[in-house]
């Protein structure tokens, strides 16, 4: 099975477990994670790329119009169940892949991914495609885990993030493949520069990166 396929049906399978699992495993902090990266967005249309279930697309529509977008049906269900119930007009959900985004260029005015970018198969392909979609001037952020520099933090985060995390993940959703993904993921992932680089390659300006909670993750921030 290809990776974009196993990742389809992986996220298909904990979607309904998804929002209580990454409240409970972030001890909370993923809200905060997710409001500092969406205020550097510009003010326009936004795309939310990989978006799951929506935080961020309604994060984002507490001031701008957002489209949430990922290719996993059953979290863009989840998602327009979300917006349904809050009765917001300002987001709307497309099914569409990050490598290859059904949106004409130029038409955001910013695009976000968060916790999503290190799952595409072709992460390159997926950040040239953000920043195609987007406008010049606008801007493409990147919120995604990454490994904290100081040791001794970084012994204690391993500690957690490899064994207790996995561990109750497996417990809630009976899916104990999927949170022992994420970890593997994680430490897969470009190191900063090398995210950065990427960034570059793909066409994007002036990157700057923000390291939240001891580095646990980060934002990267670059311009068309």
């Amino acid at each position: 099975m290809q990776k974009k396929e196993y990742i389809q049906k992986m996220f298909a399978g904990i979607s309904r477990h998804y929002d209580l699992l990454n409240h409970m495993l972030s001890l909370g902090r993923d809200r905060s994670w997710r409001r500092f990266a969406v205020a550097k967005l510009p003010e326009g249309l936004i795309l939310d790329v990989c978006s799951g279930t929506g935080d961020v697309a309604i994060e984002v529509s507490g001031r701008n119009r957002a489209v949430a977008s990922d290719f996993c049906r059953e979290m863009l269900q989840l998602c327009a169940r979300k917006i349904q119930e809050m009765n917001n007009g300002s987001i709307c959900c497309v099914q569409s892949d990050a490598e290859n985004l059904s949106f004409k260029d130029g038409a955001f005015s910013g695009a976000i991914a968060a916790f999503g970018i290190r799952n595409v198969a072709d992460i390159k392909k997926a950040l040239s495609e953000m920043h195609r979609v987007v406008k010049k001037g606008g801007r493409v952020i990147v919120l995604e885990f990454s490994q904290p520099e100081n040791r001794i933090f970084r012994g204690i985060y391993y500690l957690y993030f490899k064994k207790v995390l996995p561990l109750i993940g497996a417990a809630i959703s009976k899916k104990g493949g999927a949170y022992s993904y994420l970890p593997s993921s994680v430490m897969t992932f470009p190191e900063r520069g090398g995210f950065v680089q990427l960034m570059k390659e793909s066409g994007m300006e002036r990157i700057e990166l923000y390291d939240l909670t001891s580095g646990i993750v980060t934002v990267y921030v670059g311009i068309k």
